[in-house]
C-alpha cells in the first residue's frame, strides 16, 4: 500500500531531497516548510508518517509532535537534526517520536527509520 509521508523542513533543500528520494520508492510525499504548514497539511490529509526536522523557526519538531499528536494521536513520527539539541530530541521521543536521524544521514538510514517507526 502507497504511504503518504509529511515532510517537515525549513530548508528548502532537505525538503527537495527528501521529497524527491520518497516519491522514487513509491511513497506520496507532501513537503511543509514549517510547523504552520504541516498542521494544515495533516488537517487535510491522509498521512500515514511524517519526517520532521527539529530545528526550525516558530514551531520547532518538539511543537510539531506535541501538535501533531493532538490531531492524530497514533502517527508515527522521525525527528531529523543536525544539532545538538538533546534536550528537546529527548522530550520529542519521549512523547513517542519513533527515531531521531543525525544530518547529514544517508538514505539507506532513511529508509530503516521509515521502516521502523511504519511496522
Amino acid at each position: 500500500m502507497n504511504k503518504t509521508i509529511l515532510v517537515v523542513d525549513d530548508e528548502q533543500g532537505y525538503r527537495d531531497l527528501l521529497s524527491m528520494e520518497l516519491s522514487s520508492q513509491g511513497y506520496t510525499a507532501l513537503p511543509a516548510a514549517g510547523g504552520a504548514d504541516a498542521l494544515k497539511i495533516l488537517e487535510k490529509e491522509k498521512v500515514d508518517l511524517i519526517i520532521t526536522d527539529m530545528k526550525m523557526p516558530k514551531m520547532d519538531g518538539l511543537d510539531v509532535v506535541i501538535a501533531s499528536r493532538r490531531l492524530r494521536p497514533g502517527i508515527p513520527i522521525i525527528l531529523m537534526t543536525g544539532y545538538a539539541v538533546e534536550e528537546r530530541v529527548q522530550e520529542a521521543l519521549g512523547r513517542k517520536a519513533s527515531v531521531c536521524l543525525r544530518k547529514p544521514f544517508q538514505l539507506e538510514e532513511l529508509h530503516t527509520a521509515i521502516q521502523t517507526a511504519t511496522a
